[in-house]
Order: C-alpha cells, then structure tokens, then sequence
C-alpha cells in the first residue's frame, strides 16, 4: 500500500497534497520538548519582582530577607547590573518614503529591561531573584519590598493626547507615542454630493493572547565556545539575538537564540522582552545556567497585549449606497510603551481603506502612552479594528437608506475588470499600494452560497422563541510581507536533507511545509528531509514568524536555496559520470539521456573524505527571499447567530 510520502499526487507534487504533519507524531506521543521542559538538576531558576504599581517613582527596594532564604543565590536590580537598565530597541521602521507619504512620526518610551527611576505598568519587573528552585525563587521574590512614590495613573488613551494629562515619560514633551495621516480625494466636494453621511464611534476593547503554554527562557553558559546560549519561547529568535547584542554590546558570535517547541504564540510571542535581555546578562554574570517560566497571572499581567482603539468614522454615500468618502479619526493606545508601535498604527490607516471603492479617503491616527501593560503587534494589529469600523458604518448606511448589508456591499466591493486597483499612497515598504486581486464580488457571491442572506429567516421560523440575526463583513489585507527571509538547503553525508529557516513555529507546520516545498524540487519524500527553525545556529539571519508571512517568504527563500543545491549538485553529477550532456533529476536521482545516473546518497558518498569528489563537499544552497512588496488579499465572512432572550 502506497505511504502518504510516496511520490504521485497530483502532477507528482508535495505542496498542495494533504499530509499528516510530520512533527505531530513526537508531539502527540508527548516527546516535544517545550521551555519547561529543558532544565536540569542544576538549573537555577528566576522568578521577578514585578511592580505593583501603574505609575509610581522608585524608592528603596530592601533585599535582605529573600537574600537570607536558604537556597537563593542573587536578587539583582537594575543597579546591580547597570547594563539592565537600557532601553530594547524598536522592531518596527517605516520605510522613509511611506513616513513623508503619511507624515508619520514616532517617539521611544525607552523603557528600561529593569527600570532604577519609575514604574509605568502594574506588572513590569523590578528586580529577579536567583535560586536552586522555582519555588524558593517565587517565595523569595515576595520578601522583597519596594519602596513607591505613587504617581498620576492614566487609564484612557484620548485624555493621555490631552494637555492635561501628566507625562508617562519624563524624557518626552507628552504622551504622543506616534501619529499618521493618509489622504486622497476631495473629500469636501464628497460631503456636497452624499444623500447619507453617518457618524458614529466605535471602541475595541484591550486584548489579550492566551497560548496554552506561557512565555520563558532558559540561559546557559557555554564555557566551550565562550558563548551563552538563549532557549526562548518565541516567534523570532533572531530578533531576539540582535536586542540581546544591541542592549549588551555582545557580538551575534557570543550569543546562539533558540526556539524548542513553542505552545502558540498568537503574536504575543513575536516580541522581545526584557526577560530575554535578563536571563543571559545574569547567567553570564553568575556563570550559572538560569531558567525563568511565566505563570498565568504573570502572562495576564506582565505579557504584550493588543486592539484597545477608539475609532470616531465618518460615512458619506450617495442615494444608491455607493461610497463617495470615509474618514476615519482613530486612537491607539500602546500602553506604557511598544516595540510595534509603528505597525500598529500604519497597518490601521492602511486597512480602513478595505476592499471597496472610495474615491475619497482620509485616516488620521494618533497612538497613545497610558499606563497600562506594554502592546505588540498581534492577530492582525490593527487589521480587525479598522475593519470594524468601515464595516459597521456600511451597516449603519445600509439601514438608514433601506438597502440590505448584503447589498450594499455588493455596490462597492471590487468586481472583476477592474483589477489590479492602485491607492495613491505607498505601502509601510515605500511601495506605491496596487491591489492584485481579481473578483471581490465573487467572493461575496460564493460565500452567500454556503451561508444565504434567507438562513436567519428560514432559522427564525423553526425556531421562533430565539432571536436570530444575520451578518456579513468583508475584509482586505496585505500579506506575505518581507522585508526578507532566509533559508538553506543541505545534503548531509548520509544523503538526506537538513532545511533551516528564519521563521519560527509556534504550531503553524512549518516541519512539513518546508519539507513539502524543498521536497517537490529535490524530487525527493518528505521523510527525507529534516527541517530545523527558529534556531541562530541552523541559519545566520532571519525575520520570524508574524504578520501571515512565513509560507512566502521562509517558503521561497528554501524554494530557492534547494534551486541553488540542484544547480551544484547537477554540475557534480555531470562531473562524476563524465559527461556535459544536460542532466535530469528525477526520483532515482540524476540522469543522462544515455543512461548513466547517480543517486543523492551515491553523490554524498562522493562527497564525503575519500570521495572523488570530497574536495567539493559540503553541498549547500543558501538563498535569501525580498519580496518586492505585500500581496494583498481579502475575503468575506458571513454569519447566522442566535440568541435565546430569556437567558442571554
């Protein structure tokens, strides 16, 4: 009976077959091997003070009673280890062109991995306490007692952009993390001619991603290489790395990030936090390996959060439903402080544009400094916030000129012929936006056929106590976003492949669908291939995973460093069968028109000391995928939800 891996799917191709994942037979079995999973005996284990305070100046911290508990090694602070109290540098950069374009402008919370001065979120960490245990370095950690100077909290966004509000950080003039605006249109001679202009605000709420498993890191001291070692539950180790050198001045040479198994990330994890500066720093300084584990009350508290935005729109349409403007005032508040932040509020002006004509346009966003937790950029980062507000105001124009939801978007969505469709503004890349779809209509269409506006009706009228509402939205995104990604292809002496990658797994597959891909072009089973990512060591450079951009830019960059292999691997098997006739490479390996072959095993064998060929060894391609900018995508989603009224 054929096996799933054997070659013969459709065209003979791996990518778009179904194949079991191949990293789920180890974690099914329960043989991955998550954060937790990696200290030994001798491990010492971190837990952190954390602030309990939303804003507060620091005063005393007194350490002495969890120094004198049995078994604890250190209680540092940002005074003991003065490397501690730097900034982590920004992950996020617009490309200067989209800045002019947007007037976009940003400013540094510079929040220190351990702060010395003032406290601006309840949870942000004081000082670690170092012990032989987790629990020993836990009950430490509450003997600690810190001294506060309370100071003005501030809850909302819109009265933190006030002049009255009191300034988060001293080094700033305000509370102003970042502003943008984007604009095309008359939209004055748009008011003029709209039939419905509908106003309105719209408010979601603070997020925050709940992963099965908890951030953490593990920091060993590598005495043979001179190194330390990071195992960090994240999505971009590499990031990781160059915020670990950027803080400390170490060299990328002193330091290997790496990624075990990951237990979802959801873009919580595609953040660099100061526990990941701090573990290595006192690891090195104590010569001991540490590990630090978050709890659920620490991720609830202490980890990125996401959405909390205020959106005040404006909706003007003519007497049919077309749209002749939409503007959009939004608020965006980034807590105490984000790596993202430049993201956030780009990719919210971007995508209040949606996937529907609007001639004149105009967005206006400010981000926000309060005090509460730190915000990434996850599940979309702004994406569903503006979608929200353009949809809901479709909603609202629809009910007031007596046209169904449906309808109404239908008018508007993009149709077929009418691609590809520029916006006179650049993407957060500097490239000038140009929709590359074909039929948004279609796809409207083709989900009203799995899900048809008459369901709430027809469900109503079988089950008339419950109430029964129907709803559709549409969505556009831009995807697949580089700047660039990474990825190499080896055959390893026993003539197998070994596959790197600068993405990062935190559930997504990317064992199986890298191997898919190198698979398809090496003309070789997936079993054959063992991927390795979101490890520094595996692969020099790399992004990570987020923003949906693994598939296209890890995917292509393996993609093409399996070409590369291919290409040096047919002009060896040209050399070792002694022939310049053009070689094919198939299932049984290479061949010649006349019959000659060789195998990949009989190349590595080649290849290997003693080979005719060992002076060429070893045989890798590596390649680095620039997608030239975002591919942009969109979809529909449609509804029937029913509510019981009696009990909510």
């Amino acid at each position: 009976m054929a096996s799933e891996h054997d070659i013969g799917g459709p065209s003979g191709k791996y990518v778009g077959r179904r194949l079991r994942r191949i990293e789920d037979a180890r974690l099914i079995a329960g043989r991955g091997r998550y954060l937790a999973d990696l200290a030994t005996r001798d491990t010492l284990h971190g837990a952190f003070v954390r602030s309990t305070q939303a804003h507060a100046r620091l005063g005393a911290i007194d350490v002495e009673a969890a120094l004198g508990v049995a078994g604890v090694l250190a209680v540092l602070t940002g005074n003991d280890l003065p490397v501690l109290a730097a900034p982590l540098p920004a992950l996020a950069t617009p490309d200067p062109i989209f800045a002019a374009a947007t007037n976009f402008a940003s400013s540094d919370a510079r929040l220190p991995c351990l702060p010395t001065e003032r406290v601006h979120y309840v949870g942000q960490a004081i000082a670690v306490v170092v012990a032989t245990s987790r629990r020993i370095a836990e009950d430490a950690a509450e003997l600690v007692e810190v001294q506060y100077e309370p100071l003005p909290a501030v809850l909302d966004a819109s009265f933190a952009l006030s002049p009255d509000a009191p300034v988060i950080h001293p080094h700033l003039q305000d509370n102003e993390a970042a502003h943008i605006v984007i604009s095309f249109g008359d939209l004055a001679e748009a008011r003029e001619r709209a039939a419905l202009v509908v106003a309105d605000q719209y408010r979601v709420g603070r997020h925050g991603a709940a992963p099965l498993e908890c951030r953490g890191v593990m920091a060993l001291v590598d005495d043979r290489r001179s190194r330390i070692e990071v195992w960090t539950s994240t999505q971009i180790p590499h990031l990781v790395r160059q915020a670990i050198c950027a803080v400390t001045g170490w060299e990328e040479d002193d330091v290997r990030v790496s990624a075990p198994e990951v237990g979802g990330g959801f873009g919580t994890k595609a953040n660099v936090y100061a526990e990941e500066i701090v573990l290595p720093v006192v690891a090195k300084a104590l010569r001991r390996n540490v590990i630090w584990s978050e709890d659920r009350l620490e991720h609830l508290t202490a980890s990125a959060q996401g959405r909390d935005q205020e959106h005040h729109a404006s909706l003007a349409v003519d007497e049919d439903g077309l749209i002749l403007a939409w503007e959009d005032d939004f608020v965006v508040d980034v807590g105490a402080g984000s790596l993202w932040t430049a993201g956030i509020i780009a990719n919210t002006a971007i995508h209040l544009m949606g996937p529907y004509r609007i001639p004149a346009f105009r967005a206006s966003g400010r981000a926000a400094y309060t005090t509460k937790t730190i915000v990434a950029q996850f599940r979309g980062a702004g994406r569903p916030e503006a979608c929200f507000a353009l949809e809901r105001s479709l909603d609202r124009a629809a009910d007031k000129l007596g046209l169904s939801r449906i309808e109404i978007r239908r008018r508007n969505l993009l149709a077929e012929g009418e691609f590809p469709y520029s916006r006179p503004i650049p993407y957060r890349d500097g490239v000038p936006i140009r929709y590359d779809g074909r039929d948004y209509r279609a796809c409207l269409d083709a989900c009203l056929d799995l899900l048809p506006e008459g369901a709430a009706g027809r469900l109503q009228s079988e089950h008339s106590t419950m109430r029964i509402g129907h709803g559709v939205a549409a969505y556009i995104e831009a995807t697949g976003r580089g700047p660039w990604e990474t990825g190499r292809v080896l055959l390893t002496p026993a003539g197998r492949f070994e596959v790197a990658a600068g993405c990062a797994s935190a559930g997504q597959g990317h064992e199986t669908t890298l191997a898919q891909i190198a698979a398809d072009i090496l003309c070789v089973s997936p079993t054959e291939i063992h991927v390795v990512v979101g490890d520094t060591d595996a692969i020099a450079e790399g992004m990570g995973t987020f923003a949906s951009r693994s598939m296209v830019t890890a995917g292509n960059a393996v993609a093409m460093a399996a070409e590369r292999l291919v290409d040096k691997a047919r002009t060896l098997a040209a050399a070792r069968l002694g022939t310049d006739e053009d070689i094919s490479l198939g299932v049984e390996g290479f061949a010649t028109p006349n019959g000659g072959s060789i195998s990949w095993k009989e190349l590595a064998e080649e290849l290997k000391m003693g080979g005719l060929l060992a002076e060429k060894g070893p045989l890798e391609g590596i390649s680095r995928y620039e997608p030239a900018t975002v591919t942009w995508t969109m979809g529909v989603h449609a509804a029937v939800v029913s509510v019981d009224p009696e009990t909510g």
